[in-house]
């Protein structure tokens, strides 16, 4: 037993004599993950920061970023997070989730039939995806690498529509959430009557919403009817353990909210701040 002890103790110690402490060691990967839910291979991209190896037993929040095929939406927000953990925020494993199809994966099952002329099919696929993420994604990403509990999701436009859909129906899931301009017109504004039944029966589950829109644009013009609406109810029934806050962004246009929302939301999220 002693000669055990001594041998992880040695290994351990060669191991923490290879880390230069001036080197930048964070890192990139794709995975591929051969998904029974979807009955294919589905894509993630994984950011691990530089201390997760300077830090071998450390563990690391998580924090889900959708939309990740676009790339350089995912090395934006990966910058924002490497640039705000030097002195606001922890450092975070970033899992992107690469998307194929946004109507059909973000999107919940309609239930007005006039939906469909503006959302062609296939839509209604949200549950599968979520079937995906907590049964295939967050086990594999527990197996794999060393993670908290903690996780933390980001999702723009259609994005935010599934993020918060996520949220109602696994409200234990995440902890916190940036929304940026979320689309809460869908389907006869299907995911406010669903907000507000969430809001009214998790009364005890703490949770972060910081949702972010702008304006002029056509998008966000269309979406902040909406979006206001769901405000102004959370506003008259408040949650002491549902944070909501939201704030509009002098930004025209849908695209560029990513900009300011991101460094916005993640100072603001209480569980990651250093």
């Amino acid at each position: 037993m002693r000669i055990l002890i001594l041998l992880l103790f040695f290994i351990n110690f060669l191991f923490s004599q290879e880390i230069d402490e001036n080197k930048y060691y964070a890192e990139t990967k794709t995975v591929y993950l051969n998904s029974l839910v979807f009955n294919k291979s589905r894509e993630l991209q994984i950011f691990l920061p530089d201390e997760y190896f300077k830090q071998p037993e450390k563990k690391f929040k998580t924090i889900y970023l959708f939309d990740s095929q676009n790339q350089r939406i995912f090395n934006y927000v990966k910058g924002n997070i490497e640039l705000l953990s030097m002195n606001h925020i922890e450092p975070l494993i970033i899992v992107g989730i690469v998307t194929e199809d946004r109507w059909f994966e973000f999107l919940p099952v309609n239930n007005n039939p006039e939906t469909l002329k503006e959302y062609e099919p296939p839509i209604g696929g949200a549950d599968t995806l979520i079937n995906h993420i907590k049964n295939e994604v967050e086990p594999y990403l527990k197996e794999n690498y060393r993670i908290e509990n903690s996780k933390l999701g980001i999702g723009h436009s259609l994005g935010g529509t599934f993020l918060m859909y996520f949220n109602i129906k696994e409200p234990t899931f995440f902890e916190s959430n940036i929304l940026l301009s979320p689309n809460f017109t869908y389907d006869n504004e299907q995911l406010i009557k669903l907000t507000k039944k969430f809001y009214i029966e998790n009364s005890k589950v703490s949770k972060e919403f910081f949702i972010y829109s702008g304006y002029k644009d056509s998008y966000e013009e269309k979406f902040n009817k909406s979006l206001f609406k769901i405000n102004n109810w959370i506003r008259k029934n408040e949650n002491e353990n549902i944070k909501w806050e939201y704030e509009k962004l002098k930004i025209d246009n849908h695209g560029k909210i990513w900009f300011e929302g991101i460094y916005k939301g993640l100072l603001k999220i209480k569980s990651i701040k250093t």
